[in-house]
């Protein structure tokens, strides 16, 4: 899981700062005021990661990646072809694959499970992007910390001779080279952790603000989607893949299937009564319709026939339970087209998620409801204050801020930032002020 982060020149940021993260994160603030671009950092390594045939070492996507951020001018602070980005990550393995250590008495490599950090500048040179430097440093510090610089792959405390006669050319911002494997044990070494970075990676999923229509009928031939995507279109196929599969999910320490969890939280927040996903005949085609019955005497209908905010909401609500446990979610807007009720429940299903799956949540939001009921459930004690980090981001003249929210054991917030969700305190006052002025009017 990422424990940190923090990017240098990315888009309307000049310097973000180390932005902590906690088991569920909160990102809020007005229009345009940089908290997506914090998330897309994310999207970007993540699409990075995935991307086997890189021209350059970052991609900074097309019409079917996770982010379209155009080129390196276009996300550059300022447009300043000069300057460049850095991206910085605190690292936590849930997922371990094997990473080696260099124990100083110079004995065999002893496989470790332990926090890095990941730092990389990445500049454009001759109509390209490469990378400047990258560091990979173990948390607590150690021999083994791998540093990348000038072409040249190096362990600190160790002098490699084969840096001062060989250049190393990075295919990729995380280290990852095809270029002469094997020629030292720094470029072996710095393989492990460009694959430790893509399994961090292989376990972050995204769902964005938008999301596919729902259908009357949907097709399904047996595949067994990793994810539900960025639109949340494989939303049923992962939920027919988990029934074929029996796949479980916590709760209250048992096992239960997640269609149980997805039923129980339509019917807690009154989105529906009863919910079903059923084949139906079609000259023999793999045909099903999700029937969707509002009260207890309402006909089942399918999802086309039911209100927005539930199509809209279904995705987040699978996707939750669909991802293995100690995975790290990524939701842009999750409450949208949700009453405001719903809004409020959003905080509860995420604080069982976060409490039962061990899952990290990143989200993005402008519910002051979803807020408010985290507050009180920090109250209640069924979230803790040191579980939660919530941030207000503002623009001024170009240039993002971001201000973490001091919330404390109570749910108080002590720097609650001026017009949070807008001025709703003035807009009562002047109400009050208009009505006073017009009964002054009609009594003459």
């Amino acid at each position: 899981m990422i424990t940190h982060i923090r990017m240098k020149n990315f888009k309307s940021w000049k310097d973000s700062g180390e932005v902590k993260l906690a088991p569920l994160t909160g990102f809020f603030g007005t229009n345009s005021s940089g908290k997506s671009s914090l998330l897309q950092m994310l999207l970007l390594l993540k699409q990075t990661a995935e991307r086997s045939d890189l021209e350059e070492v970052i991609f900074f996507g097309d019409r079917n990646s996770l982010v379209n951020l155009g080129s390196f001018r276009e996300v550059i602070h300022g447009h300043s072809s000069g300057a460049s980005l850095e991206f910085e990550l605190g690292c936590r393995l849930t997922h371990p694959p094997s990473i080696y250590n260099i124990p100083e008495d110079g004995s065999p490599w002893e496989p470790i499970i332990q926090p890095f950090t990941f730092n990389s500048f990445i500049r454009f040179e001759n109509s390209q992007s490469i990378v400047e430097s990258l560091s990979y440093r173990l948390v607590p510090r150690t021999s083994a910390d791998i540093i990348y610089e000038k072409g040249f792959v190096f362990f600190p405390l160790y002098y490699d001779e084969e840096r001062d006669r060989r250049k190393i050319k990075l295919d990729t911002c995380y280290g990852k080279t095809s270029d002469a494997p094997g020629v030292s044990k720094s470029v072996k070494f710095l393989s492990k952790f460009s694959s430790a970075f893509e399994e961090l990676f292989s376990h972050v999923y995204y769902l964005g603000p938008t999301r596919v229509d729902s259908r009357r009928h949907y097709g399904w031939e047996g595949a067994h989607p990793a994810h539900i995507r960025q639109w949340g279109d494989q939303t049923i196929d992962a939920l027919l893949s988990a029934r074929v599969r029996d796949l479980k999910t916590s709760h209250e320490e048992e096992e239960v299937p997640i269609e149980q969890r997805v039923s129980y939280w339509l019917q807690e927040m009154d989105l529906a009564h009863s919910f079903s996903l059923d084949w139906i005949d079609a000259q023999g085609s793999k045909t099903y319709e999700v029937r969707i019955q509002k009260t207890s005497s309402s006909p089942p209908v399918t999802l086309v026939d039911m209100g927005y905010g539930l199509t809209q909401f279904l995705p987040v609500l699978v996707l939750c339970y669909y991802v293995p446990e100690g995975s790290t979610l990524i939701l842009e807007q999750p409450g949208i087209h949700l009453h405001p009720k719903v809004q409020a429940q959003l905080a509860d299903l995420l604080i069982e998620i976060v409490n039962e799956r061990n899952l990290r949540i990143l989200i993005e939001s402008h519910s002051e409801h979803l807020l408010n009921r985290l507050q009180r459930r920090i109250a209640e004690e069924k979230m803790s204050a040191d579980d939660t980090a919530l941030y207000f981001c503002r623009n001024d003249k170009g240039f993002s801020e971001i201000e973490r929210l001091k919330l404390d054991e109570f749910g108080n917030i002590a720097n609650w930032p001026e017009n949070f969700f807008g001025d709703e305190m003035g807009d009562l006052f002047a109400m009050t002020q208009a009505q006073m002025e017009r009964q002054k009017r009609t009594e003459g």
